[in-house]
């Protein structure tokens, strides 16, 4: 039999425009391979669009290393032109930490103030609403998360209540809200921003350090970097990586990936299983027809050919129309989400739940073509127990009945 011949059967068995059990059934694998295929590329955009934000949102705005110390004998400006030196650190930000408690009204609320410089603002960039012009020992920029929870607008006079050096007495620091940080992310519960000449007179207590803020070229060489550096540092210094506050959240993100992708890597298998179940029954229906085929001269390679091809058939079609929905669904998921916390009346994700406030897409192109491959690759290996069967059919028995 010439491969035209049989590539001829296997179309007309898959796209049979009749209404035999065939046709229905080689339709309903390809739509079950699609919707399979669909499912998986959507989650998995899905899941790398927060593997995405994670890395270049939050790692973004977050410190990639810390270093962290007390005391007037640390010469700061020197340390800062040593960390600046090295070739892997983009940039090295000075800055003051300082516990503190945030008075509005009748309400108290604990607070960490980070004291930090003009330069370390205008990191923040576009997130800042509205854009700060100055910066002085009465500005302050809280997160968007925390502005909401307080009830604060631009231009209200805050209060924090800050240890003196001397440890014993409280001393009120009062500043004035100039922007708010909006950017999605947990940092919005949290992010409390002033002046670092605003925090000098409390140095020295203990609840207030200096440090340094670095930002390293490559974010997933910092637990590398951090030990390489740390013999270099004084004694008294700590010096941690992202990896200590946000290195449970990344690992809880990649797992999370890594489970979705299997279970739905199992859907595609159930698919393929249905794949195997449809063709047995089409050798089922077909079976007078191989008999006869086998008669004219037919050989078991032939017919193995076809319900390969069938097979083939099947998954490619189901992977292209599976990538196409896939893709479309991928795009509409965030609109899709925000349509039904609108229709809802209620938030899906929240930033003292979620590490952000909303649902982020990365289409990987790499994804849909080893989904697809592995589709077509399952769907052509389902055939094999079809082809096998219709091969091993009794010509005179089949005709007889």
């Amino acid at each position: 039999m010439p491969w035209s011949l049989r590539w001829h059967l296997a179309l007309r068995q898959t796209f049979d425009p009749g209404k035999g059990l065939s046709a229905f059934l080689s339709r309903v694998s390809i739509v079950g391979m699609a919707l399979a295929i669909a499912l998986l590329l959507t989650v998995q955009s899905v899941m790398n669009g927060f593997d995405r934000e994670m890395r270049d949102r939050i790692l973004a705005l977050v410190p990639h290393v810390q270093v962290l110390g007390a005391g007037p004998t640390v010469d700061w400006p020197g340390l800062a032109a040593m960390l600046e030196s090295d070739p892997g650190v983009v940039s090295v930000r000075r800055f003051v930490a300082a516990d503190s408690l945030l008075l509005r009204g009748q309400s108290v609320a604990a607070t960490q103030l980070t004291g930090v410089d003009a330069a370390s603002v205008s990191h923040y960039g576009a997130l800042l609403s509205p854009a700060v012009d100055v910066w002085d020992e009465q500005s302050l920029v809280l997160g968007a998360a925390m502005v909401t929870r307080l009830g604060l607008r631009v231009g209200d006079r805050l209060s924090f209540i800050l240890p003196t050096s001397e440890g014993a007495q409280y001393q009120p620091l009062n500043v004035t809200l100039t922007a708010v940080l909006e950017s999605g992310t947990e940092l919005d519960e949290v992010l409390a921003l002033v002046n670092r000449q605003a925090l000098s007179p409390y140095l020295g207590s203990a609840s207030t350090r200096e440090g340094i803020a670095i930002q390293l070229a490559d974010v997933f060489a910092a637990s590398d970097w951090r030990w390489r550096v740390y013999e270099q540092l004084p004694a008294p210094l700590q010096i941690t990586d992202w990896r200590t506050t946000h290195g449970n959240l990344y690992s809880a993100i990649q797992l999370s990936r890594d489970l979705v992708g299997m279970i739905l890597f199992i859907v595609i298998l159930v698919a393929a299983f249905n794949v195997v179940s449809s063709l047995m029954l089409v050798v089922t229906d077909r079976r007078r027809a191989v008999a006869m085929l086998m008669a004219m001269g037919g050989r078991g390679t032939d017919l193995t050919a076809v319900f390969f091809f069938q097979g083939g058939l099947i998954g490619l079609v189901g992977a292209l129309a599976g990538m196409l929905l896939g893709y479309g669904l991928a795009m509409s998921t965030p609109d899709m989400a925000n349509w039904l916390e609108q229709i809802l009346g209620m938030r899906f994700l929240q930033t003292d739940v979620y590490p952000l406030s909303y649902v982020p897409v990365d289409i990987r192109w790499q994804d849909f073509m080893t989904t697809s491959v592995i589709a077509i690759g399952l769907s052509v290996l389902a055939a094999v127990l079809p082809a096998l069967r219709a091969a091993s059919l009794p010509i005179a028995e089949t005709l007889a009945h």
